[in-house]
């Protein structure tokens, strides 16, 4: 989970903030609230993986939180397809974190 987080913080969410202001300064298909969300969700996923090693269960919340803030963001018209892709593969991978972290919880210790 921490590899994963760490891959989202150093490299996917730098290339999605850069897409999301670009976006809303260039278009101004993206609101400001849109970008409010978008750090929020940022912010949430940094404490994840702060907090992830110390409390799993804790980590995963803030993941799902984030999640679900990422997937309120709605532009005025569709992504651009670079950011489209930037933006899924960011989605995806905190549903991967999500998903690694159900595993290891169901996963019985080996004797």
């Amino acid at each position: 989970m921490l590899d994963t987080l760490w891959r989202i913080i150093d490299l996917q969410l730098p290339l999605v903030k850069s897409d999301v202001e670009t976006f809303l300064i260039k278009d101004g298909e993206i609101t400001e609230d849109d970008l409010k969300i978008f750090n929020e969700a940022s912010e949430l996923i940094k404490k994840a993986y702060y907090s992830a090693e110390k409390d799993p269960n804790s980590a995963r919340n803030l993941v799902k939180e984030a999640l679900t803030k990422l997937e309120s963001i709605k532009p005025k018209k569709p992504f651009p397809p670079e950011m489209r892709i930037r933006f899924d593969e960011l989605k995806s991978s905190l549903m991967e974190v999500l998903g690694e972290n159900k595993v290891s919880q169901t996963t019985p210790p080996k004797s």
